[in-house]
């Protein structure tokens, strides 16, 4: 194939991911899109938050990939945007596990030691541990392994994504083009992920907090975990309801 063969050719493609730009931010898509995209930011709050910690560069990165997964479902490009779904969910809570050993972090940021999945959400010893919760945020023990199950069904679902599964949740077109039941699917997963990563680092770190930075969180947080009571009660809120 020629050069000028091979521009058209990449010109076609771009035109077409152009034309189901265009059908993503229609009507009450735009909305929808608005929405989720909000996380981005709310994961930019712990960034700034967290700036300090080490662990923080696994977050920025997390950051920046829901930012892509969102710019590929947008386009029509949706393996690759549950793939990076399944990314943001993994470091996040990567970054949440190994802040509880700096060892280990520093061995993971050195390529040292690999994320191993299982190890993460492991019952005795994971991030949705009652072991983990109890050092960080008792409070919280009586909600982790519904978070738990949340993260390990996702993660699974997402995954058929990643390895090419004949998909039993994802039910992924077959050529690019704009699919409405595919991208609302992924905001519905996004949705999902959001929760989780933001009881999995207010587990982790809210508690330690300033009033600062506190009153910086307590926005999102109010939005995605305002049912739990011991979050309404550490924002000095009613524990009924």
């Amino acid at each position: 194939m020629s050069g000028t063969d091979i521009t058209k050719y990449f010109n076609q493609l771009h035109e077409k991911c152009g034309q189901i730009l265009t059908s993503s931010m229609a009507g009450s898509n735009l909305e929808i899109v608005a929405g989720s995209h909000q996380f981005a930011y709310e994961l930019q709050g712990w960034c700034n938050i967290l700036d300090q910690r080490t662990e923080v560069e696994l977050l920025k990165v997390a950051a920046m990939e829901y930012e892509l997964a969102l710019l590929a479902l947008a386009q029509g490009h949706y393996r690759h945007s549950f793939k990076a779904l399944r990314l943001v969910l993994e470091l996040t809570l990567q970054a949440v596990y190994l802040s509880a050993s700096e060892i280990c972090l520093r061995e993971w940021l050195d390529s040292r030691i690999d994320t191993i999945w299982s190890l993460i959400v492991d019952e005795n010893n994971g991030v949705f541990s009652v072991r983990f919760a109890k050092a960080f945020f008792p409070d919280l023990i009586t909600h982790v392994k519904h978070h738990q199950g949340l993260a390990i069904s996702i993660y699974r679902e997402c995954s058929e994504c990643v390895h090419g599964n004949i998909p039993k949740h994802i039910p992924l077109p077959s050529s690019l083009d704009f699919n409405q039941e595919v991208f609302t699917l992924w905001h519905s997963k996004a949705e999902v992920v959001a929760l989780i990563l933001h009881f999995a680092l207010s587990m982790r770190y809210l508690p330690d907090l300033s009033e600062k930075d506190i009153i910086e969180v307590e926005p999102f947080l109010t939005d995605h975990l305002g049912h739990l009571k011991e979050i309404r009660q550490l924002f000095g809120g009613p524990t009924k309801g």
